[in-house]
């Protein structure tokens, strides 16, 4: 298009200065005109699609972290999940789970990307996921970490029939503060409430 426009405003010369500076002038136009339509028809820059990104907080508190495993859940987000997790978390079942199921004595961060990973796959088309926290407390243990306790209701729906879309109990979460500054989840405690389904029970039945 540059190109064209000094085509034009060179063969205006050619026919007297008034005649030339009026034709340039509408040549200029002209090209304005048609650059700035190509970049009113152009294509934007498409955004990056949430289940990609999702809602995650740089976890400068524990609370973020907590938050940032609510939107996870919710969002059924494994990357944001995984992010939310210490490399060396610990996860401890309720007693009735690790009596029953032998993979706990070996349960590690990986085991709990595996689980987190067949469960978004088994409820990826349906939505309402939510993690719901009640009669919570966040105690300082020390400098560097926080213990979350609180009872809770997961509800993730799923297209599994055999398994539970809702559960409850009790958890503590220990969450420490990385060398980098970062918090994380590094040591989770479930705890039974009466005779209903447990968040262990859940994690074992996704690894089935």
């Amino acid at each position: 298009m540059k190109q064209s426009g000094h085509r034009n405003i060179g063969f205006g010369r050619t026919i007297g200065f008034g005649r030339t500076i009026g034709f340039g002038v509408i040549c200029l136009l002209l090209g304005s005109l048609i650059v700035s339509g190509c970049s009113l028809f152009s294509t934007r820059d498409p955004e990056e699609p949430l289940t990609e990104s999702g809602t995650f907080t740089q976890p400068d508190t524990p609370e973020q972290v907590v938050e940032n495993l609510q939107a996870a859940i919710s969002e059924l987000n494994t990357l944001n999940y995984r992010r939310s997790l210490s490399e060396n978390m610990i996860f401890r079942p309720t007693a009735t789970a690790l009596s029953r199921e032998s993979l706990f004595s070996s349960w590690s961060r990986s085991q709990e990307e595996q689980y987190f990973s067949a469960m978004v796959a088994a409820a990826s088309l349906n939505s309402g996921h939510s993690l719901q926290l009640n009669d919570q407390s966040l105690t300082l243990i020390d400098a560097g970490a926080f213990l979350l306790d609180a009872t809770y209701v997961l509800t993730v729906n799923h297209r599994r029939t055999e398994i539970p879309v809702r559960v409850q109990g009790r958890l503590r979460w220990l969450i420490e503060q990385k060398p980098d500054g970062l918090w994380s989840l590094s040591d989770w405690t479930d705890q039974e409430l009466g005779s209903s389904a447990s968040w262990s029970d859940l994690k074992a039945d996704f690894m089935k």
